[in-house]
């Protein structure tokens, strides 16, 4: 843990988090400290890259994407970096995660429909570096926790 960062960092970090839109004044507001205080800590949390970007939450389901997905995949060895490559250009991959364990990568991945899931998965069952696959559907998504 950086000793630079204090509990006040913290609860600025969990503001952010449940919305990124807060403003400084009400951070100041709720952290009980001043403007200028506020501005410096997230300049701070900024070059420290803590806060790397603010962003949004989606609500996928209203864009069309009904169907989210997990997919485990066994990778050949060495096949990694080629494979995220391949995925990170499809549209319907939102994120690549290079792990340890039973599965050497799991991608979220959204569709529109069942059949777009189907053909997705099949297609990747086929490529030459990609061992095994295990999808589990997603049901709900909930926030991040908090920092503490």
């Amino acid at each position: 843990m950086n000793k630079e960062i204090d509990n006040i960092d913290k609860k600025l970090v969990n503001l952010l988090l449940f919305d990124a839109d807060i403003t400084n004044r009400e951070l100041a507001s709720k952290c009980k400290i001043a403007l200028g205080t506020v501005n410096n800590r997230i300049n701070k949390l900024k070059k420290l890259r803590v806060i790397k970007k603010k962003t949004i939450v989606v609500d996928y389901e209203k864009l069309g994407y009904i169907i989210e997905v997990l997919i485990g995949l066994k990778i050949k060895k060495g096949g990694f970096y080629e494979v995220a490559k391949k995925l990170s250009a499809d549209p319907n991959v939102f994120l690549v995660i290079d792990m340890t364990g039973d599965y050497d990568a799991e991608i979220l991945a959204r569709f529109h429909t069942r059949r777009q899931l189907d053909d997705f998965v099949k297609r990747l069952q086929q490529g030459p570096e990609i061992e095994s696959t295990r999808t589990r559907l997603i049901l709900n998504i909930y926030r991040e926790k908090e920092i503490k």
